[in-house]
């Protein structure tokens, strides 16, 4: 089993250093299990398209670059668990919306999403990324604890290598990460689940106008593709905020039923356990992949 916490968090009410912060202390605080898998919001450390981008940008490829690389380097050392953050990196010409994924103990990120589908405020600014990311958490069973342990594998941000280099006979993860207005491309995660996807995350700062589109794709494409879904979207807790986002933050099951779910309007942490045997069982019992996706990756 894989468990799954997601953050759902306000960020837009102060500075990066108490949005980090924050962050740190609502993940802590929760105790997550050993060797889960953690999911903050899109840019949740500076709130969706802060004004001074040139300010927010940071270099995540290692936890000595970054102020919020740093933060995530550290979470995943004190829970043993993987971390996928989010924020703004700087580009060639303007900057990537970006995913950030930290494992325990690894000073490096060892893998990285720069989102496809720009968002209409996100077109001057922003460069839309060009590669699905997949990578592999193993659940490897502790000597020490009934809990499992996961490590983490990088497979590669290029479409046409993905491999699986775990030998051993336990449970093995594949997971492909999106960002909210992905969401509204199905192409992108029937590709992924053709490449082996058996949970699919996304980050998010949705607005609360447009979250019965949020809560409708969400299941559509956890039941057209036979996946998980753990989707973290940001939240407004201030009534008076000037786009109110809105948080109900969801982990779906492949048959789309709801595992668990954030309160549209408070800061809070939910989690689900993901049971990679039932997936499988329930794709061969109503086989809708079949002759989309290879036998092997079902």
């Amino acid at each position: 089993m894989l468990k799954v916490y997601l953050i759902q968090m306000d960020s837009a009410k102060g500075s990066k250093s108490e949005n980090l912060d924050r962050a740190k202390a609502m993940i802590l605080d929760t105790h997550p299990t050993e060797g889960s898998l953690i999911l903050l919001p899109e840019m949740f450390a500076t709130g969706y398209i802060p004004a001074n981008l040139a300010a927010a940008a940071e270099d995540f490829s290692t936890n000595s670059t970054g102020e919020t690389a740093r933060m995530l380097s550290e979470i995943a050392d004190a829970t043993n668990g993987t971390i996928m953050g989010a924020g703004i990196t700087r580009a060639s010409n303007g900057y990537f919306n970006h995913v950030s994924i930290y494992a325990p103990h690894t000073p490096k990120e060892f893998c990285g999403y720069n989102k496809m589908n720009l968002f209409f405020p996100e077109k001057e600014s922003f460069k839309a990324g060009e590669n699905i990311n997949l990578f592999k958490l193993k659940e490897i069973p502790s000597p020490y604890a009934d809990h499992a342990h996961i490590s983490a594998k990088a497979l590669s941000d290029q479409r046409d290598q993905v491999g699986n280099d775990n030998k051993t006979e336990s449970v093995s993860w594949t997971i492909a990460s999106f960002i909210c207005y992905d969401l509204r491309f199905p192409e992108i995660f029937r590709e992924v689940t053709k490449k082996g996807a058996n949970l699919i995350t996304i980050q998010a700062a949705w607005p609360a106008k447009r979250r019965a589109h949020w809560e409708t794709l969400l299941k559509a494409r956890a039941i057209e593709n036979q996946v998980y879904i753990a989707a973290v979207n940001a939240v407004s807790t201030a009534p008076n905020a000037p786009t109110p986002l809105a948080g109900t933050s969801l982990i779906i099951s492949p048959n789309g039923d709801i595992l668990a779910e954030g309160s549209s309007q408070s800061e809070m942490v939910i989690s689900a356990e993901l049971d990679l045997q039932a997936e499988r069982n329930y794709r061969k019992s109503f086989p809708v992949l079949d002759g989309i996706v290879p036998p092997d990756l079902i």
